[in-house]
This record gives structure tokens, sequence and C-alpha cells, in this order.
């Protein structure tokens, strides 16, 4: 297999598992959405197509709530 493809694939386990152990929302859809970009480049060397669209349907979903949270945040007053 491709050392390229190979990379691709350790990022985004490492991503992955350091998403995992935050425990702000926001740190885990930035870093669960860094593993899937990584997933979807490695599911294209690859050529799993499964992969890629699961991997796309996980970006669109933490973006979604990532931007979700920040116009949460910005209606919120301070006190």
């Amino acid at each position: 297999m491709n050392w390229v493809a190979e990379t691709m694939g350790y990022l985004a386990i490492g991503a992955g598992f350091y998403a995992i152990s935050k425990k702000d929302m926001a740190k885990f859809r930035v870093w669960h959405l860094i593993s899937s970009v990584f997933y979807t480049l490695y599911g294209f060397f690859l050529m799993a197509f499964p992969l890629i669209i699961a991997s796309v349907v996980f970006c669109v979903i933490h973006v979604y709530h990532l931007r979700k949270l920040r116009l949460d945040k910005v209606k919120v007053p301070n006190p």
C-alpha cells in the first residue's frame, strides 16, 4: 500500500482518539472533523466509496453543529 495512504489512515485514527479525549463539545467536534477529513483522503487513496461517503457525512454533521454552537454562543447575552 502507498505510504501516503497509510499515513492518512494513521492520522485519522490519531485525531479520532484525540477527539474522544475532549470534554468540550466544540473541541470534540473540531478534532473529529479533522479525523473525518483524513478518513476522506484515506478513502480516496483506497478508492473505498463507503468510507468516503461516511466520512463526508460526518464532516457535514460536524460543520453544521459547530456552526450551530457558534451561533448559539453569539446569541447568549453577557451578564
